[in-house]
């Protein structure tokens, strides 16, 4: 399946906070988003023993936090 082969990866969902960016993010570790509210209601649903989130705020139209939230996501 789809999360299996992902298993050991690590990828940034940007507008991770609905719709397809929040049902990718189920699957990873870092949501990245402006919306933060709810980007950590996300982080919130994906809780549990076999995964774990953690939230990011990035706006992707600026490059800066874009590189910030590279470097979180290789850090965690």
């Amino acid at each position: 399946m789809f999360g299996f082969r992902l298993e050991g990866k690590v990828a940034i969902i940007t507008e991770a906070a609905s719709g397809i960016g929040e049902a990718a993010a189920k699957v990873f570790v870092v949501v990245a988003d402006i919306q933060e509210e709810l980007g950590l209601k996300v982080v919130a649903s994906i809780a549990g023993p076999h995964h774990r989130a953690i939230y990011k705020k990035c706006d992707v139209t600026v490059e800066k936090q874009v590189e910030e939230t590279v470097a979180f996501a290789i850090e965690k």
